[in-house]
């Protein structure tokens, strides 16, 4: 009596075993789309990076400069707009790229006491790094932030808080509530209190002195197959993986990637290399769907990509905020959902109209000073919806009409629904697919539980007749 194991396939006349060799190529594959979801974000990085190492200075309305200085939006975004990420209307950006490699920067923030106000630190990988200026962490007090990267040591000067990155390369995005034009003259004064300075430029205090960006970077120029793996490899090179990655770290070397060292496909059996290269191949189409499918689904058919404080290891909820969200704020600051879908579970249409009926117990709970907001974009990019009226989004901070129980409708349709439902209308695209974003800033400690736990029951759009 004999019993098979997994592998029962005899050799071919040439010492191949076809089993193995099958084997071997889907475990290459299985790791390299992995591979490629861990590094995607460090090519967000590197596309904002780029883009701010050819300014010679502040882009107008838009939250770019040169690399290590201060890029002020000074306006709400709009429908002109042509940002790579889905931007707010909701606050005004300021947007810093980091590079730490040298020495460290001094953000220097004004106290804001009369609005919602926050700074998000984010590393190489685009993960969050903890808050040193929110209304949760600080109370928006004035404080001076010492960015400094892994390996530097030392000591900043007096009153400086420390928050070492785990990557020399990094970002900033302070957010600052607004809502018209009197709030935005507001909003500039508190931007033209901010500084930014070298530690080298410190001087007893903000110098006023833009720090000098550093030199353009080398990059090699890859093409044809295994393009996006050399590039990803030189990227790993220059931002290893912190500690927290060290699980897919070590696994890496089964693909020919170690950190630090450039790939070379020509290294690697024939199994392994057909499975990267399938991998690279196929990974353009595991983002395009994870640019509408971004984490799990809560109550309703709203969806998140930072729905649990393990966000940093579900690597595809991670390269798709990466894309999308880019910088979203921690649950505690602000609560993102969205949606491509109306309630019967089909594709949001412009030709179709909808309501977002809000009952008076499931108004979205915040702080004193946050609020909610419900955004519409376009279903093909990131840009706002352009319509007669100029309005992408209804908010708390709007004067909604409510019904005689208390709840809210809002009318979501290409046309106006008119009389008072136009109020409450959100203007969609005349055709094709939409999405909408709900934004929860600030929210109640609740409310936190409740996305955390995928409990956080948002009401569906559903569809009406008129």
């Amino acid at each position: 009596m004999s019993s098979a194991g997994p592998n029962t396939s005899v050799p071919s006349a040439s010492g191949t075993n076809d089993i193995d060799a099958r084997g071997l190529e889907a475990l290459a594959y299985s790791i390299a789309l992995q591979a490629y979801l861990f590094a995607f974000p460090l090519f967000i990085t590197e596309r904002e990076r780029l883009r701010r190492e050819k300014l010679t200075g502040p882009v107008p309305f838009e939250p770019a400069a040169p690399i290590n200085q201060l890029g002020h939006m000074t306006a709400l975004s709009s429908a002109k707009g042509d940002m790579p990420f889905s931007p707010n209307v909701d606050t005004v950006y300021t947007g810093v790229s980091l590079d730490l490699t040298k020495e460290p920067i001094i953000l220097d923030m004004p106290a804001i006491k009369d609005r919602y106000a926050v700074v998000q630190v984010v590393n190489a990988y685009v993960e969050n790094q903890p808050y040193d200026y929110s209304p949760r962490t600080n109370g928006c007090e004035r404080t001076y932030i010492g960015f400094v990267g892994p390996d530097w040591v030392g000591e900043l000067p007096e009153g400086v808080k420390e928050r070492r990155l785990d990557t020399n390369l990094g970002g900033i995005a302070v957010r600052i509530a607004a809502k018209d034009e009197a709030d935005l003259e507001i909003v500039r004064s508190y931007q033209a209190q901010m500084s930014l300075t070298p530690l080298s430029e410190w001087q007893d205090g903000p110098s006023g002195k833009p720090a000098t960006p550093p030199a353009p970077r080398h990059r090699n120029k890859y093409e044809g197959d295994f393009a996006w793996f050399k590039e990803a490899a030189d990227l790993l090179a220059e931002n290893p993986p912190p500690p927290n990655h060290k699980v897919i770290a070590t696994t890496l070397w089964r693909i020919g990637i170690a950190p630090g060292e450039p790939f070379d496909p020509d290294t690697l059996d024939p199994a392994t290399r057909a499975g990267v290269l399938r991998a690279e191949k196929d990974g353009p189409a595991m983002i395009e769907y994870l640019f509408k499918n971004r984490g799990r689904k809560f109550p309703n058919g709203w969806d998140t990509a930072r729905y649990s404080r393990d966000f940093t290891s579900d690597y595809a909820a991670r390269a798709a905020a990466a894309l999308v969200g880019l910088m979203g704020n921690d649950p505690e600051e602000a609560i993102y959902l969205y949606t491509y879908y109306d309630s019967n579970g089909d594709p949001l249409d412009g030709s179709k109209h909808y309501r977002i009926h809000v009952p008076a117990d499931r108004v979205p709970q915040t702080s004193e000073i946050g609020f909610w907001s419900i955004t519409m974009y376009d279903g093909r990019s990131f840009q706002f919806v352009g319509n007669s009226i100029d309005r992408y989004c209804v908010s708390s901070r709007d004067t909604l009409v409510a019904n005689e129980d208390g709840s809210a409708d809002i009318w979501i349709q290409a046309d106006a629904p008119g009389g008072a439902r136009n109020t409450n209308w959100l203007p969609s695209p005349k055709g094709g697919p939409f999405r909408v974003t709900c934004r929860i800033y600030s929210p109640v400690q609740k409310l936190v539980d409740e996305f955390l736990a995928m409990t956080l029951a948002l009401p569906p759009l559903e569809p009406v007749d008129s």
